[in-house]
């Protein structure tokens, strides 16, 4: 649906207050706007802001209502402003529950029906985290807790680059857990949440404080020597495959020559955290690691091999990861 175009409420209540004046005053335009959506001898405010309501694509003035302070208060939190969210919150509540699934980001995917708690891992990107993000991460648990919530915003945070940036990712973390959410660092999959997700940072603090980092994370953290250590042992053909995919992603190329020496090719399908199927190949050139590139070809991997999910090559990966130099090393190496 189109949005509205302010976040005002009060520009909104005004047009409903012109809009009865004008009905009132049998004007046949606004007359025509109310019988579209109200059929009523007596008409009253309430059924002019309906119709304002469902002008803007929403069933009723409550629903529009809800919609418009949170928008409002998702701009408090962009923006840091504290006093102006602890506001809205004091004078509307069950803000704090508000699920929005109206917007290109809350209509389907992953931040689909989102809260403002959601809003303080900065994932998806709306652009960088206000200083003071854990008073209002602070201020929003204090209103609200509902722990699915808060351990669905612990998954956001450990995949935030912006969270990762800042170094805010495992205090908001602490301060979810210290509210009464669960977190386990000893999950064998911990580290690869924000290795595969530009949120190396946040990894490293995780390493830090006593995640397991097998051989993938160790290759994704260009960690070469305890790689070296690990490489000592044998390690299956599948998972060597599946190692030098993380040094890929995360541009590791002293890794990625190493797992070469050691028998990887680079153009073996895998699934690097449960993702569809790929090469090294395809990671390398769709984030643009142009060295990474450049050996993989150098040791024979094929710049033809071709993904099942989308049918494509590592050069068309390139293109849609916006990288039209590795694009065009893979398409001459064809």
């Amino acid at each position: 649906m189109t949005l509205p175009i302010g976040i005002d409420l009060d520009q909104y209540k005004t047009q409903a207050k012109e809009l009865l004046k004008e009905v009132r005053a049998a004007r046949p335009e606004a007359l025509a706007r109310l019988l579209e959506y109200r059929r009523s001898d007596h008409i009253k405010l309430a059924d002019a802001q309906f119709v304002i309501a469902r002008e803007n694509g929403f069933p009723s003035w409550t629903k529009f209502k809800e919609f418009i302070l949170f928008r409002n208060a998702v701009k408090a939190l962009d923006s840091g402003d504290l006093p102006r969210l602890e506001a809205l919150l004091d004078d509307h509540p069950s803000l704090v529950r508000y699920r929005c699934r109206v917007g290109p980001m809350y209509e389907q995917g992953y931040f689909a029906g989102a809260t403002l708690l959601y809003h303080v891992a900065g994932n998806p990107d709306r652009g960088p985290l206000p200083r003071n993000i854990l008073d209002i991460a602070r201020l929003l648990v204090s209103r609200d807790f509902d722990r699915n919530v808060a351990e669905y915003t612990i998954g956001l945070l450990l995949t935030s680059r912006r969270a990762s940036e800042a170094g805010v990712a495992l205090p908001l973390v602490d301060l979810l857990v210290k509210a009464g959410a669960k977190f386990d660092l000893d999950s064998p999959d911990v580290l690869a949440m924000p290795l595969l997700n530009v949120a190396p940072a946040t990894a490293e603090a995780l390493v830090q404080r006593g995640a397991k980092m097998d051989i993938r994370y160790a290759a994704g953290l260009g960690n070469v020597e305890v790689l070296k250590n690990m490489l000592a042992e044998r390690i299956e053909p599948a998972m060597l495959e599946e190692v030098l995919a993380f040094a890929c992603i995360r541009g590791q190329t002293e890794a990625a020559a190493l797992l070469l020496h050691h028998g990887a090719k680079g153009d073996v399908l895998v699934t690097p955290g449960g993702q569809t199927p790929r090469t090294a190949l395809h990671e390398a050139a769709n984030r643009g690691h142009l060295d990474i590139v450049k050996i993989l070809l150098a040791n024979g991997a094929d710049a033809n091999i071709i993904e099942p999910r989308w049918g494509g090559t590592p050069a068309g990966w390139a293109e849609h990861g916006g990288n039209p130099e590795a694009a065009a090393m893979l398409r001459n190496f064809t």
